[in-house]
């Protein structure tokens, strides 16, 4: 009985190296292949695959060109190129922005609002600029004027000028706005709404002159009147000005 478990002759190992076996391919015991003009050394078209070398030739033959990318048969012809018409042109959006902002501040740091704030008039003496201003007082929300260059606001109310601390400053680009002649009640439809009494009645914003002054201050519709604070005063005008949205 054989020494070899399975019977027969064991392997010889290692193999002999120049064997060729059929499985295997060996390059050194390989025939040599043709070369052909316009393919690199040991390539051959004719021989679709080669252990070893590069399947498909790397430049085509001379006067071929290579196929398209998908040129098989019965392929789908390639979309036609329309061309890029870019997007069209858009009329601008319009703005959302507020027409007018009563912005929370005091009389002592409303100044940081100079290029933005409502100039409605100015002190008949010395002719500083009087702002708009709002501020609440006895339950109402009332318009009123903020002396900028003394640090000062009022609102007219009960009859007296009433000093105010705690004020919304009126800002508003200039070409949004504009003051229109009024009489009494007759408000405009784009009056612009400054207030309200605690009623629920609303008040607007109008200016009038008094003693060399132009002085803001509200207008109130149910008293077929605007009040401007004057002198310690609350002072009444039929023919005044009311601040409109153009």
């Amino acid at each position: 009985m054989s020494g070899y478990p399975y019977g027969g002759n064991p392997p010889q190992y290692p193999p002999p190296q120049n064997q060729i076996y059929p499985q295997i391919y060996n390059q050194a015991n390989a025939s040599p292949v043709q070369a052909i003009p316009g393919y690199p050394s040991g390539q051959n078209p004719q021989f679709p695959y080669q252990p070893g070398f590069v399947v498909y030739p790397t430049q085509p033959l001379p006067g071929q060109l290579p196929p398209a990318a998908m040129s098989y048969p019965g392929a789908p012809a390639a979309p036609p190129n329309y061309g890029y018409q870019g997007f069209p042109n858009v009329a601008p959006q319009p703005s959302y922005e507020p027409v007018v902002e009563w912005i929370p501040t005091t009389p002592n740091e409303a100044h940081v609002f100079g290029n933005r704030a409502v100039v409605a008039g100015y002190e008949g003496y010395d002719h500083s600029p009087l702002w708009v201003i709002r501020a609440r007082f006895e339950g109402d929300l009332i318009p009123g004027k903020l002396a900028i260059q003394h640090k000062a606001a009022y609102v007219p109310w009960g009859g007296t000028e009433n000093a105010v601390h705690n004020i919304e400053v009126l800002c508003a680009r200039p070409e949004c706005i504009r003051w229109v002649d009024c009489c009494e009640n007759s408000i405009p439809p784009n009056a612009i709404v400054a207030g309200n009494t605690s009623e629920g009645e609303p008040l607007y914003v109008g200016r009038a002159r008094e003693q060399g002054s132009l002085t803001p201050g509200k207008v109130h519709p149910s008293h077929r009147a605007m009040y401007v604070s004057f002198a310690g005063k609350e002072i009444s005008h039929k023919n005044y000005e009311i601040l409109c949205t153009v």
